[in-house]
């Protein structure tokens, strides 16, 4: 199936391209609306990237038992929306629904396919935060360590009396602004620090230079405060833990054991450093269904059960109340992981910008994962559109007739 604004104008076709055509990272063009709906497709194409190796083995195959959602009706504030008005309006570029670990829906759009990989935006953190996890279960990190014992170059930085389970919570206190609508927010300073955006001069030339100029702004633990600093500070803390890059450590942990088709790929920084990843979808609904597996894959533990007990609890609510996210009442947040609380059951999300989602639902047997290429990057502008979906797919698979209870 074919959506819309990739295809207006054939980006980068033909050999070579027409000048109109050429999507380029340099000039900013592939951030660019609506080039990035080519762009996030083909980020390996524009920037220099690192492997997470998939493993020798065969891929894990995803058996398929298709159910049509055409005629589903998602109720948004009150009003109904059809199936095919959802995946237009939010700019779909992929998604899969997997129940009872079988393919029940498998859709592209526009320049994504099913083995094209789609930039995760801050879904990668989720990865990051289970990394995490794991190092503490095997003792190689305290979570109750201030960060300065592991990584003593930001003791004079926002994360100097801050402890390991605050930046992993998203609860530290940081001056800095992240409103990406607005261009002179520090987020942006930020992003191109980290070379997912081009650089100014006058910009840190590496994601560690601008970590160090970050300063505390409030108090810790006291709240959840979603700041993306604190993403780049984990990956940095999990590197000094373990003494390796996140690229063979998350092949090594979780990627060469889930039965992946592809390699999953990391963006880097100038100095090399992972940021965000680009990963197939398929491969993203084997990761998901890893968490819904408990860390299994079919007799083998891949990732201690105690790691993702951790994380199927969901995180403190009265905290993450105070950060008065209007589209997500009742959530928490843990370890790089959003929590959907529902009355019944806690659903495990990673969600990155412009529309990345994976939903993992143990109770009704469900991974949802699913690709966008919004126009504009914050999600809360496309959760009143998207929560629904995730509902009515779940009382679709589940043969209910009703949502969950909370957004």
């Amino acid at each position: 199936m074919v959506g819309d604004g990739a295809e207006a104008l054939e980006w980068m076709a033909g050999f070579p391209p027409s000048p109109e055509s050429i999507v380029r990272f340099a000039d900013g063009t592939y951030y660019a609306w609506p080039q990035l709906r080519w762009a996030f497709n083909h980020m390996e194409q524009l920037v220099p990237t690192k492997t997470v190796w998939r493993g020798a083995g065969a891929a894990r195959p995803l058996g398929s038992s298709p159910l049509g959602f055409d005629d589903l009706t998602m109720d948004v504030d009150g009003e109904g929306v059809s199936w095919g008005d959802m995946l237009t309006s939010t700019h779909t570029d992929a998604l899969a629904v997997l129940h009872r670990g079988e393919l029940v829906y498998e859709q592209y759009f526009g320049a994504a396919g099913p083995h094209v990989r789609h930039t995760l935006m801050s879904c990668n953190k989720s990865m990051v935060g289970l990394l995490a996890e794991g190092l503490i279960h095997d003792g190689l990190l305290d979570d109750a360590a201030l960060v300065p014992t592991v990584v003593p170059e930001l003791a004079a930085t926002a994360w100097g009396d801050a402890t390991v389970r605050q930046v992993l919570d998203m609860e530290i206190g940081l001056s800095f602004s992240e409103d990406y609508m607005d261009p002179t927010s520090d987020v942006w300073r930020f992003l191109r620090s980290t070379g997912m955006t081009p650089s100014r001069p006058d910009d840190p030339p590496t994601i560690a230079d601008y970590l160090v100029t970050v300063d505390k702004e409030g108090e810790h633990g006291e709240a959840f405060a979603y700041r993306e600093p604190n993403i780049f500070v984990l990956g940095w803390i999990v590197r000094r833990a373990a003494r390796r890059d996140l690229a063979s450590l998350a092949s090594d942990r979780v990627w060469q054991h889930i039965g992946a088709e592809h390699d999953w790929l990391y963006m880097v920084d100038d100095s090399g450093a992972e940021t965000t990843a680009t990963a197939t979808l398929r491969d993203l609904v084997r990761f998901g269904q890893l968490v819904l597996d408990r860390g299994r894959v079919g007799e083998v533990e891949v990732v201690p059960s105690a790691v993702i007990d951790a994380l199927l609890g969901g995180g403190d609510q009265d905290r993450f109340a105070k950060a008065e996210m209007d589209t997500l009442p009742g959530w928490s947040y843990r370890s790089q992981w959003w929590f959907r609380h529902a009355a019944d059951r806690v659903c495990p999300v990673a969600r990155g910008a412009h529309g990345q989602l994976l939903v993992v639902d143990p109770a009704h047997d469900l991974v949802i994962a699913r690709f966008g290429s919004a126009q504009h990057a914050p999600m809360a502008l496309l959760d009143p559109v998207l929560l629904p979906m995730v509902d009515a797919i779940t009382a679709a698979v589940s043969g209910s007739a009703g949502a969950p209870t909370s957004r």
